[in-house]
């Protein structure tokens, strides 16, 4: 008796993407249902998906985690597997992702990671802590993406995930041109991500979950990176000395030179954002000073005397 297989869909999030948009879907054509979740394109994106027969949606973009955790519910299946528009799942991926939903052990999960290989110019960077980084890219329909304009990612228990053989091939950096489009784009995001963890704070982190989940640690340090002094320079340091980065040659020398001075123009943007946001100024300079009290352990002195008011910036027009 054959087995059941449990049906998969695929979401591609698009946007003017018709020279990328066909090698995405071709590596895919295994699935149960593609859906395309498209942000308004002009050129022929949508027309070259429709040949494919993928099931086409289009949502006014905002940022990446609000469009997938739109298109998700979507669905028309308990199994999800979340491509860009400029990546090809492999071969042995897709026949790792077929015998997990084939099999039992699916069951006991919600969610698998899947490295990805970076390719920065047509070079694979193996070195500098691009390789293998693992995200949650299969997932049940019930996950979400953390609310984040950048770098979101799904997390989860680590009970409730594993990872998984075989590697999505990630084309994001095309062609110099291309590469400093994106820069700017998220250099802006993670500026007004930046501005939403001030005017918001902090989430209060659960340390339990920081030592056992990588994914919610990396969301945590995400939160905390941009606002630590000089770490364009820790990043550099970190991909190109302490990850090796300089065995992938010139390009592993680009790729860290261009990820460091993204963190520096994405705090400089951040810091023009605050400065014209006068209100939102002022109470950060009483959240920090409340920081510095609750760090000395001094509830009552002359150091906390005059911190009286919330930080709270519900209703401020930023």
């Amino acid at each position: 008796m054959e087995k059941t297989r449990k049906k998969i869909t695929v979401i591609i999030p698009t946007y003017n993407v018709e020279e990328l948009i066909a090698q995405a879907i071709e590596s895919v054509l295994w699935a149960d249902e593609i859906m395309v979740v498209d942000s308004f394109s002009t050129d022929r994106t949508v027309a070259i998906a429709r040949e494919y027969g993928a099931r086409i949606l289009q949502h006014e973009y905002v940022y990446s985690a609000k469009q997938k955790n739109w298109a998700i519910p979507q669905a028309q299946n308990e199994w999800i597997l979340l491509l860009d528009s400029d990546e090809v799942v492999t071969r042995e991926l897709q026949k790792n992702i077929l015998n997990l939903l084939s099999g039992t052990e699916i069951n006991q999960y919600d969610g698998f990671a899947i490295a990805r290989k970076h390719y920065f110019l047509g070079k694979f960077l193996r070195w500098g802590g691009r390789y293998p980084l693992y995200n949650i890219r299969l997932f049940r329909r019930t996950c979400r993406y953390e609310d984040r304009n950048v770098h979101a990612h799904i997390i989860l228990p680590k009970e409730k995930m594993k990872n998984i053989k075989g590697d999505i091939l990630h084309y994001s950096d095309r062609s110099l041109d291309q590469f400093f489009a994106k820069f700017n784009r998220y250099s802006t995001w993670q500026a007004n991500y930046m501005l939403r963890v001030y005017k918001n704070g902090m989430t209060k982190i659960n340390w339990t979950n920081f030592f056992t989940n990588p994914f919610y640690a990396k969301a945590i340090i995400k939160d905390l990176w941009t606002f630590i002094p000089f770490t364009p320079f820790i990043r550099f340091v970190y991909m190109y000395f302490l990850r090796l980065g300089f065995l992938d040659g010139r390009y592993g020398f680009m790729i860290a030179f261009f990820y460091a001075f993204e963190d520096y123009v994405a705090k400089t943007k951040y810091l023009e954002m605050r400065e014209k946001s006068p209100r939102l100024r002022l109470a950060l300079q009483r959240y920090v000073a409340r920081g510095c009290a609750n760090l000395k352990g001094i509830a009552g002195n002359d150091f906390s005397k005059n911190i009286n008011e919330d930080f709270s910036l519900k209703n401020t027009n930023l």
